[in-house]
């Protein structure tokens, strides 16, 4: 269950396409249920079934009758229909009506559901202050902590993520089992040089960001930083890549502006698909400064890809990136920033070193058959629970909850 399915909703998207697809090849029937709505806004599809994986994984398209929490009365009766047929609900996400009427329904019919947040519960967007924010807290206090306290388990992809989410104090159980990348799509690499003659970068050192347009990223330190990149690498260029959610994009091209970067930066939108494997082939670093990542798909596509990354400590796996040798973890300074993309920059022994290193730890560490091993002992694991609990509930005469 995911509230939309559009791929340029970034990395809970591509996670649940990829799990489905690794979930189905061995073995188990996996159905996806979400909305026909691209984010902001905007129609994807035709409502409707439709099928991904060659045909192995049926998809459920349900139209929006209101668009900001994703509200479909169709959705609301398929599961009200047909919840108690599914073994299992995996529900990814929170503060939108689909993930949180299901997984209110598994919790009301007995269901046995997992919720994974995909960094909802960060601590960088509780401490953070606005209107949207605050009705936010009004919704996760009535609807979606009832859920995580009531889940079989709630499914972090890394401990600090866990760690992070601790301040709540959640009546569930916890696992961590990390996200994963379909080695086959990065076994063989494209030729270097594709992107580059696209997009007339020539033998530029490339800076790559990969990622949503979105405050949480960093690129207000990225940018300053890569100023003070081009004073000791004058050629660099700094690569931009994916979608603009919100007028934030315009707040960024401004930065460049004011900075007078405007030849040395290219916003090139949303990529899929071969387009992205070749960003990466031709960039020379990986740069995502986050104030916070749940996990950091793209930091591992980026690994898989043999590119060395420079993250910030507040994406979580840093400590995993950090201790195979990959990258580069850096504070949330621009400056220290800056210090290490140049370093890689200049360094190319330390560069190939450390993008090989970390091609290295993302087939050992993120591809998806042990992962999906994992997964279903979780799966056996909450299922056996949430039956026990039913049984000692009808023994004692009480109602589920």
């Amino acid at each position: 269950m995911l509230e939309c399915f559009a791929p340029r909703y970034g990395g809970p998207v591509s996670v649940l396409k990829a799990l489905a697809c690794a979930q189905a090849a061995a073995g188990h029937m996996v159905t996806i249920c979400t909305t026909n709505r691209d984010y902001p806004g905007g129609i994807l599809r035709s409502p409707g079934e439709g099928v991904i994986c060659d045909g192995t994984v049926q998809v459920h398209y349900f139209p929006v009758q209101i668009v900001p929490l994703k509200i479909s009365l169709q959705l609301a009766r398929f599961i009200n229909a047909s919840i108690a047929d599914f073994d299992i609900v995996h529900i990814h996400g929170l503060y939108r009506f689909p993930t949180t009427y299901a997984a209110r329904s598994a919790r009301k019919r007995g269901v046995p559901y997992i919720i994974c947040p995909h960094g909802s519960l960060a601590p960088y967007l509780h401490r953070r202050s606005s209107r949207s924010v605050s009705l936010k807290r009004l919704y996760e206090r009535w609807f979606d902590l009832p859920n995580l306290h009531g889940a079989g388990a709630v499914h972090y992809t890394t401990e600090e993520e866990r760690s992070g989410a601790s301040f709540l104090n959640l009546h569930a159980p916890s696992f961590v089992v990390p996200n994963g990348v379909d080695w086959q799509r990065f076994r063989s690499l494209p030729a270097r040089g594709a992107f580059r003659a696209a997009h007339g970068l020539g033998e530029a050192p490339i800076v790559l960001f990969l990622g949503r347009v979105h405050r949480s990223k960093g690129l207000d330190l990225l940018i300053p930083a890569f100023e003070s990149v081009r004073r000791r690498v004058p050629d660099a260029k700094l690569v931009v890549v994916g979608p603009e959610n919100d007028d934030y994009g315009q707040e960024v091209r401004g930065w460049v502006h004011k900075r007078g970067l405007g030849e040395s930066v290219r916003f090139v939108g949303f990529l899929d698909g071969p387009d992205v494997l070749r960003a990466y082939v031709d960039a020379d670093v990986f740069a995502l400064p986050s104030y916070t990542e749940s996990f950091g798909m793209t930091v591992v596509e980026a690994m898989a890809c043999g590119l060395p990354v420079v993250i910030s400590d507040h994406v979580n796996i840093h400590r995993e990136i950090a201790a195979a040798g990959a990258g580069i973890v850096t504070t949330s300074a621009a400056e220290v920033v800056a210090e290490a993309v140049s370093t890689l920059l200049r360094d190319r022994a330390l560069a190939t070193a450390m993008g090989s290193a970390g091609r290295r730890a993302a087939l050992e560490q993120y591809t998806w058959p042990p992962i999906v091993q994992a997964l279903t002992r979780e799966y056996e694991s909450v299922i056996a629970r949430t039956a026990a609990k039913a049984m000692t509930e009808r023994a004692a005469g009480q109602p589920l909850p």
